[in-house]
């Protein structure tokens, strides 16, 4: 059997068992950024299965699957990096005006919990909005780009050389990592100021820890696209 086809096989393979396994730990509408060590042993045997000397031994028995190049992601399926790549790069290159909303009148029940006050310039008053963040990163909206996007990496790996893939998935998994803690340090900022000692420092300390999460997921992320041969889009926060 031709190596590409055994390799597809393999990622077939190994894509049924990780939807299989996040189907039980994620909701049909939002990404948890939580539940880091089952997801993190479903991408351990994901290289596993990818890399093991077990491959040799499937290549004396396994056949093409006609469903395989069904399971292959579409352009329209790999846009979505590309434009969430976008968004994330606009997300940092306009960090404050996206993160603080000042001069607004009225807020919703749930903006006043999640929001941050703080004096604003004369004498006006600026709200903090951190889950802002969450809006970029994928985990608040099935219509984002990113949403689920580790799960389409690791679909979208049988187009990657297989003399990368080791090193793709590696990269895959880490954009996993920063983007759960990009989300988590987001939502915890967005409480900061009604936890016990908390405050403005407080939500700005976590805001900041934030924003440099971020700051590590985007190279992560535009790498995945360099592996994939994929362009990188200009900024944006289009959805479309």
């Amino acid at each position: 059997m031709h190596l590409k086809n055994l390799i597809q096989a393999c990622l077939f393979i190994s894509s049924v068992t990780l939807s299989a396994g996040w189907s039980s730990t994620s909701s049909s509408t939002s990404r948890s950024p939580t539940n880091n060590l089952s997801r993190q042993a479903f991408f351990e045997k994901a290289k596993v299965a990818l890399t093991s000397s077990a491959i040799l031994t499937i290549a004396t028995t396994i056949t093409p699957l006609p469903s395989i190049a069904a399971s292959t992601p579409s352009p329209k399926d790999l846009e979505k990096l590309q434009k969430g790549h976008s968004r994330v790069v606009y997300l940092l290159n306009n960090w404050d005006s996206i993160t603080e909303i000042c001069g607004k009148g009225v807020m919703s029940d749930l903006e006043r919990k999640q929001v941050v006050r703080t004096d604003g310039g004369g004498g006006g008053v600026c709200e903090k909005t951190p889950l802002k963040v969450q809006d970029y990163l994928g985990y608040k909206s099935t219509e984002d780009p990113l949403f689920r996007a580790d799960k389409l990496m690791v679909k979208a790996a049988q187009l990657v050389d297989p003399d990368e893939l080791e090193d793709y998935l590696d990269v895959v998994e880490k954009y996993r990592e920063k983007a759960d803690q990009g989300a988590m340090m987001a939502y915890t900022s967005s409480w900061g100021e009604a936890n016990p000692n908390g405050g403005k420092d407080i939500i700005e300390e976590y805001l900041l820890d934030t924003k440099a999460e971020v700051e590590k997921t985007e190279p992560l992320l535009r790498s995945v696209l360099g592996y994939l041969k994929l362009d990188v889009l200009p900024p944006s926060a289009s959805l479309k």
